[in-house]
C-alpha cells in the first residue's frame, strides 16, 4: 500500500505539476481529437454503454451490502456469508462518501470545471481551467473529477481490508485508469480529473478505515 507520507507528498507532485504545466492536460485530450471530428472514443457503442450503465451493477452491490447488513446475524443466513458486517459497511461506506458524495457531489457539482469537448481548445466555447482552480464554466456534473474512473479505483478499499493488499491496489489502479481512459478519449475527462480522482477515493477510504478499525484489522503493509 502507499505509505501516508508519500501519498500526500506525490499527490502535492502532481498538483504542482498540473498547476505550473497545465498544458499537459491539453496534450492528453488532444491525442483522441481531430479538428472538425469528434473525439475518438465517443460514439462507440461498447464505449457509451459501460459509461451510461456503470451505475447499475454499483446498484446490486448497494442493494445486496444493505440486505446482508440487516439479515447477516439472522440464523436463516446463509453459512458462506459468515459475518462480515464490518467489513461490508466499510466497502459500503468508502462508495457513498468516495465516489458518491465527495467526487460526484462536492467536487463535479462545485468546482465550475468544463469538460475537454466543451473547451475552446477542441472546438467548444467554454475557457480551460486547470485543476484545483474553482471556475465558473460548468454549472453541475463538470470535469473535476472523473466519477467513471473514481467507481474502478473504489476497489482500493478491498486493499485495506485484503491479506492481499498489492493485488486489489493494482487492481484498483487498473480498473479506474482503464475507466479514466476511455472517458480522456470520450472528451469527458481531462488526464487530472482521474488523476486526482483516485487521490480522492484512496483518502476516503484511508480515512474510513483508521476511523472503523483504528489498529484492530490488519493494516496493509508497503
Amino acid at each position: 500500500m502507499i505509505s501516508a507520507r508519500r501519498f500526500l507528498l506525490s499527490g502535492v507532485v502532481f498538483a504542482l505539476i498540473f498547476l505550473a504545466f497545465p498544458e499537459i492536460d491539453l496534450w492528453a485530450s488532444g491525442q483522441f481529437f481531430q479538428p472538425g471530428e469528434r473525439f475518438a472514443l465517443l460514439g462507440i457503442a461498447l464505449f457509451d454503454g459501460i459509461h451510461r450503465h456503470l451505475e447499475v451493477p454499483l446498484w446490486f452491490f448497494l442493494a445486496f451490502s444493505l440486505i446482508y447488513l440487516i439479515t447477516a446475524g439472522w440464523s436463516w443466513s446463509p453459512a458462506w456469508l459468515g459475518d462480515k458486517r464490518k467489513q461490508v459497511a466499510y466497502i459500503l461506506l468508502t462508495l457513498v462518501i468516495g465516489p458518491g458524495l465527495l467526487v460526484n457531489t462536492v467536487f463535479k457539482d462545485n468546482w465550475g470545471r468544463a469538460r475537454p469537448m466543451d473547451v475552446v481548445a477542441f472546438e467548444g466555447d467554454k475557457q480551460f481551467s486547470p485543476p484545483w482552480v474553482p471556475s465558473n464554466q460548468c454549472q453541475r456534473n463538470c470535469s473535476f473529477v472523473c466519477g467513471d474512473a473514481s467507481v474502478g479505483f473504489s476497489l482500493v478499499a478491498l486493499a485495506f481490508i485484503s491479506r492481499r493488499p498489492r493485488r486489489w491496489l493494482v487492481a484498483a489502479m487498473i480498473t479506474g485508469g482503464a475507466l479514466g481512459l476511455m472517458r480522456i478519449g470520450q472528451g469527458g475527462h481531462f488526464l487530472s480529473d482521474v488523476i486526482f480522482s483516485f487521490y480522492i477515493v484512496y483518502f476516503a477510504a484511508w480515512l474510513l478505515h483508521h476511523w472503523m478499525f483504528g489498529g484492530q484489522a490488519r493494516q496493509p503493509e508497503g
